[in-house]
Formats: structure tokens, C-alpha cells, sequence
């Protein structure tokens, strides 16, 4: 189970950086819950929307630390990232631990939920 969860994770990163919407529609829950490091939180439609607009233009990811647990439908990943973003028109570096979850409705998983805390330095 961890390894197609680490794959939905992987498609979901190079969607976000490719601003692949329509691998994110198929990917993201409807009641999506995304909690930025800043504390601004974004559901499906306005994450998507942003992502669009250019608002937040992913450059690249690199994930470490991860670790998967399921609980049956399930899936708790928590990690640590690198993310190199455009966002308002200023490049960033964000360094953050993060917790996401996937849950598995009708036999597919959707992305629920993402919560990052930014490490200091």
C-alpha cells in the first residue's frame, strides 16, 4: 500500500510544478484542505485556481524523511521539503516538515489534507 502511495506523492509533485491541472483535479479530494506554511489555507478550488493564475509556481520539490503509514483508507505521510516556489512574484526556498493525508474512497485515493511547518535557518 505505502508504494502507491508514494507514486500518487510523486504525481502530485510534478503536477504541482508542471501546473498540471487536470492530473491535480483527478488527484485532489473535493473538500481538499491545504494549509500553507504562512497559515493561508486553500481548498480544491482555490489551490487550483492559484496554481493557474501562476500565484504559486512550483520550480521544485525534494522530499526526504518520508514515512508512509495506512490505516486502512487511509494514508498518513510525513516528511521533510525542499520547495522552491514563485510566489507573488519572489522566488522562495521553503524548508518545512509537512504531514499530508490521502484517503481512499471507491477504490481511489484522494489527496485530503496538507499541513507544513517551516524549519527555522
Amino acid at each position: 500500500m505505502s508504494e502507491v502511495i508514494e507514486e500518487l506523492e510523486q504525481r502530485r509533485w510534478q503536477a504541482m510544478i508542471e501546473a498540471d491541472l487536470a492530473t491535480l483535479d483527478r488527484l485532489l479530494h473535493p473538500n481538499l484542505r491545504y494549509t500553507h506554511s504562512t497559515a493561508a489555507v486553500d481548498s480544491k478550488e482555490s489551490y487550483m485556481a492559484a496554481i493557474d493564475a501562476g500565484v504559486f509556481d512550483y520550480r521544485e520539490v525534494n522530499a526526504s524523511e518520508v514515512e508512509i503509514q495506512t490505516f486502512e483508507d487511509l494514508a498518513l505521510v510525513n516528511g521533510t521539503a525542499e520547495i522552491t516556489v514563485v510566489a507573488r512574484g519572489k522566488e522562495f526556498l521553503l524548508r518545512s516538515r509537512y504531514t499530508c493525508v490521502w484517503v481512499n474512497q471507491s477504490d481511489e485515493w484522494k489527496f485530503l489534507a496538507w499541513q507544513n511547518t517551516p524549519i527555522p535557518g
